[in-house]
């Protein structure tokens, strides 16, 4: 017997469909108004009985303009899923809160095969607080929840390539120094997608996921699909249900609202903020926008969003007041119109600027290019009192920090595309030899490169930004796009953590050393000049001769002297003087001349194959003061011993004016 239910006309927001006493209230949109309505479906302990769907009808009666709802008297807990129809078709509604379908992690599912799961959240938050870490403190960490840990033993079986499975890296990111964890899309989406679906969806036919196109793979799918027309969606950016949690990327027979509520949890308990990217395709209105991301702040308890997506104003978003204690990242803010202007700066930074700009300057810097210094001077020390700046050098797209010195090239046949897609130009150099090599002075070089890499990542004044994986040389094997990739290619090889340790300790140094001291993360620009007259601008460039930095097109070195004696209270006072020397040839640096009853140390030389960063670094004493000759290829970081000493205002005052003003001008 088919059960009857009172209908009632209801309000026309939320859209959605929700709970209220025993009654279901649903309100949605439909494009086509000819035999529209919804389909609902018993639900006993998660399992949902197709075989006696109940079809509820909406007329004009319960229309708003394009909007239709409707309240159901008393079907609460009678039926637990539901489908919409429209036009012949049946398909899971956009604002579900959880779907049905979607679990298996690389089955395919038409579109009539996902279910909408009515439900009632009820999840115990505790004492959560998120820790609102600003951007000068923080350190972030961008994995792909699936990718980071299927390839973990340390993790257990049933929950490599889950929500839980982060949760059991918390500690090795604590060690690391991890702030904020980064997540590509984690909303609810189809795993495998069809070109047929792709092309109904009048999206492009092919995708450079780094500027937000879609892109169809045929080779690069699953071995249990016959189709050729369908890919694997490993990565995460396409449409999908934006108001859900992915249920792939939950231990299987968990709910992935809990296990995901579960984790932010965990790492709010850890002090680590949790960052979610979400991908807005073309279409998706700025109310949409702001609904999604209202509710991911609400519901989930997220730190920050990271917008992804062309035609997004960001700045329109940013204005929401209950955003404004959320991180926001996109390309770019309109500081003038949220601000006007610099006497109206924001309490908190809440806002920051992803860009690539810092990723390939770094990278040509690296290489040893050309008229790359003055870009790089600017980068490394971008800072802003409107909003922070995330500074990477490799991300999601684009090579790895292991590939980045081991190919000149891109390998990316097994993606199905003839090697056509991804970035042509990685601003990579194989240090010599094309792919991995055997010979000792290649992986010297390398592992030198890689150390340097690092050391102009978080020594840079930006929020730095590293993709998991990098700092134990996960390979892509050159591969610089794997979106379709959910195998060893496009997951995180945990075995190479034992063989490549030492950068592990090496970023851990630099991550530490950043945290000391407050000169490698100033919330705001320094000026350049000796503005508390202690002899010492607060910050100044010099090249091979102290106090001249040489700017010119061909030139590859460049030192940057911090003076700690601007830093707050409680802070440390030391100088610093980080020397890059990016020629292939050995160069000698004139050091800068201290405060009477200063003395420089050496800290740090990525050249030293045996230095050792497993533990606390003890800096040794320079015999000569005065130069220091620097491999080729190499960063070294020199720190002062002992307190200046001061008589009025500092002897060394009249000397370095003059030397400063020339700073100034260059």
């Amino acid at each position: 017997m088919t059960q009857s239910f009172k209908l009632l006309p209801a309000q026309p927001y939320p859209l959605g469909m929700y709970i209220k006493g025993q009654d279901l209230i649903f309100s949605g949109k439909f494009n086509n108004e000819s035999g529209c309505g919804i389909i609902l479906y018993p639900c006993s302990d998660g399992v949902i009985d197709t075989t006696k769907p109940k079809i509820i009808p909406l007329t004009d009666q319960f229309r708003h303009g394009s909007l239709y709802s409707v309240r159901i008297v008393g079907a609460y807990g009678i039926y637990g899923a539901y489908q919409l129809m429209s036009g012949g078709n049946r398909y899971a509604d956009f604002y579900s809160t959880k779907i049905s379908g979607l679990e298996e992690f690389g089955v395919y599912r038409r579109v009539d095969e996902v279910y909408s799961v009515i439900s009632d959240d009820d999840f115990n938050w505790g004492n959560d607080k998120n820790p609102h870490i600003p951007y000068e403190l923080s350190f972030i960490y961008l994995v792909n929840v699936r990718g980071y840990t299927m390839l973990d033993t340390s993790v257990p079986a049933r929950h490599r390539g889950t929500f839980l499975g982060l949760i059991r890296k918390i500690d090795y990111l604590k060690m690391l120094g991890v702030t904020a964890i980064e997540l590509m899309p984690i909303y609810e989406q189809p795993s495998v997608l069809s070109r047929k679906n792709l092309e109904l969806s009048h999206a492009p036919v092919h995708r450079d996921v780094a500027k937000d196109r879609v892109r169809v793979c045929e080779a690069g799918v699953l071995k249990d699909i016959e189709d050729s027309d369908k890919l694997v969606n490993l990565w995460g950016f396409e449409t999908g249900f934006p108001f859900a949690v992915r249920s792939a990327y939950a231990v299987k027979g968990n709910d992935s609202s809990e296990e995901f509520k579960t984790m932010v949890r965990e790492f709010h308990r850890a002090g680590i903020e949790v960052i979610v990217q979400t991908f807005f395709a073309d279409g998706t209105t700025h109310q949409q926008m702001q609904e999604i991301i209202r509710h991911w702040v609400s519901e989930y308890h997220i730190d920050g969003i990271h917008i992804k997506g062309k035609n997004v104003n960001s700045t329109f978003l940013s204005q929401d007041p209950l955003l404004s204690d959320v991180k926001i990242m996109d390309y770019g803010f309109d500081y003038w119109q949220l601000y006007g202007g610099a006497s109206r700066e924001p309490s908190k930074r809440n806002l920051a600027e992803y860009k690539d700009d810092f990723e390939f300057t770094a990278r040509h810097f690296l290489k040893g290019d050309d008229n790359i210094i003055p870009s790089f001077l600017n980068l490394s020390q971008e800072t802003g009192c409107s909003g922070g700046a995330v500074h990477y050098i490799c991300n999601y797209d684009g090579a790895r920090l292991i590939d980045l010195v081991t190919y000149d090239h891109k390998y990316n046949e097994a993606n199905g595309e003839n090697n056509t897609d991804g970035i042509n130009d990685n601003v990579s150099w194989n240090c010599g030899v094309e792919g991995k090599s055997r010979r000792k002075d290649i992986n010297s070089l390398r592992s030198r490169q890689i150390k340097n890499a690092l050391t102009m990542l978080f020594l840079s004044q930006g929020t730095p930004m590293l993709f998991g994986g990098d700092e134990f040389c996960n390979s892509q094997d050159g591969n610089n796009n794997p979106y379709c990739q959910d195998n060893a290619i496009g997951w995180i090889e945990w075995k190479n953590f034992a063989r490549y340790k030492n950068f592990v300790d090496f970023a851990k140094f630099l991550i530490g050393l950043r945290s000391k001291y407050s000169v490698f993360r100033s919330p705001a620009p320094f000026r350049l000049m000796d503005y508390k007259a202690v002899g010492y601008p607060d910050f100044s460039y010099h090249g091979t001769q102290a106090w001249r930095p040489d700017l010119s097109s061909y030139s590859h070195t460049i030192g940057m002297l911090y003076c700690g004696l601007y830093s707050g209270r409680g802070q440390d006072h030391s100088f610093i003087y980080v020397a890059y020397n990016m020629h292939w040839e050995d160069k000698e640096f004139l050091l800068p001349e201290l405060p009477k009853g200063c003395e420089w140390q050496i800290l740090c030389d990525t050249s030293d194959e045996e230095a050792d960063y497993s533990a606390p670094r003890r800096a040794k004493l320079l015999k000569n003061q005065e130069v220091f000759k620097l491999k080729s290829r190499s960063i070294c970081i020199f720190i002062s011993k002992g307190e200046p000493v001061r008589t009025g205002r500092n002897k060394s005052y009249a000397t370095n004016k003059a030397k400063q003003e020339t700073t100034d001008k260059a």
